[in-house]
């Protein structure tokens, strides 16, 4: 989702007259944030920091700040960095332009952070990283309540574009030479949610299969609790859909995944990942586990091994490897417990 943005936000710059510079000679500078871990907040204050010293010889460079760390922060690094010229948040990326235009014509920093979403960012210019693939944002925000994410109020609650809207999209890439596109979403398979039709994602998925010289689609991240047999059914049946799946386990701990506020159980996560290899064999499946959860015993012998005993996922080390014996059990340094990581999804 950041990669996203930050294309979006190169199209919306050159929309505006700039042109791509050199990191040693350039007239603005944008850091587009995350707030998931907690050493991004050190990396841009590091960041912002040494680029005060640059800004003091290079009388009207602008520096701006946007994305996830901006909308949690907001007079923060304005506060900490009062040389920044412009911080925007996670709903006004469109914003940006006009922000450095203010902040140039009044000599002064300029602040906005919007609470709701102004305009969906796939629908801003874009500077592709990539000639053959693009990202296609077809939802942003959450509805869910993971106790150590903080993307829900970050990014708002979801809200879903028509899919009208992203398959022109997604034709409009295929036009522009892409072969490959990737559909986003903080839950990308609760799409349809805000419009009332369930089964919304497997149709996408399936209408995918229909445009011309698209030959690959992918999407992250899904969530266990909304993963349907429909959407395995569609992956498995529309020949440009991978067999690729990246679905977050976060624990096999059914104790701590009641604890982290996760809607599901390691009973469900398996027997989705038993339906998705019955339909397709040969698919590549990866996931994301939190260490350390606070709560867990530091010392156990945990549940979690049951997960990594599916098909899908790469047994435990064999015992008769000295070296895996000789492992230590996993110990984990926590901080105080505030919403510092993800739900397995982009924020």
């Amino acid at each position: 989702m950041n990669v996203h943005d930050s294309e979006r936000i190169s199209g919306l710059l050159e929309n505006a007259g700039y042109v791509p510079a050199e990191e040693d000679d350039a007239d603005v500078v944008v850091f587009n944030t995350c707030a998931v871990r907690e050493n991004a907040d050190n990396k841009l204050y590091g960041n912002l920091g040494m680029l005060a010293h640059v800004k003091e010889t290079r009388p009207g460079m602008q520096i701006a700040v946007g994305g996830c760390l901006a909308q949690k922060d907001r007079d923060t690094i304005q506060r900490k960095a009062p040389w920044v010229d412009a911080v925007f948040g996670t709903h006004n990326i469109g914003s940006l332009p006009a922000l450095l235009e203010r902040a140039r014509h009044n000599d002064e920093a300029q602040l906005e952070i919007l609470e709701s979403l102004d305009v969906f960012p796939s629908t801003l210019p874009t500077k592709r990283d990539s000639v053959y693939a693009g990202w296609v944002s077809i939802s942003v925000g959450c509805n869910n309540t993971c106790t150590f994410c903080i993307v829900p109020s970050l990014r708002g609650k979801e809200r879903d574009r028509r899919p009208g809207e992203i398959l022109a999209e997604i034709q409009a890439l295929v036009d522009d030479g892409a072969i490959e596109v990737t559909l986003l979403g903080q839950n990308v398979n609760s799409y349809g949610v805000e419009f009332g039709d369930r089964g919304a994602f497997a149709k996408l998925l399936r209408a995918c299969g229909n445009i011309e010289g698209l030959e690959r689609v992918r999407f992250t991240s899904p969530h266990p609790a909304a993963f349907t047999q429909d959407v395995i059914d569609a992956m498995a049946e529309t020949p440009n859909v991978m067999p690729q799946l990246h679905m977050p386990l976060q624990s096999g701990s059914d104790k701590v995944l009641k604890d982290m506020r996760r809607s599901y159980r390691s009973k469900k996560f398996l027997g989705i990942l038993d339906s998705v290899r019955e339909r397709m064999p040969h698919a590549a499946i990866s996931t994301d586990i939190i260490v350390g959860f606070p709560g867990r015993p530091r010392r156990t012998s945990p549940p979690r091994s049951t997960s990594w005993r599916s098909p899908a996922l790469p047994p435990p080390l064999p015992s008769s490897i000295p070296s895996a014996r000789a492992l230590p059990p996993p110990t984990c340094r926590t901080s105080s417990p505030r919403p510092s990581s993800r739900s397995g999804s982009s924020g």
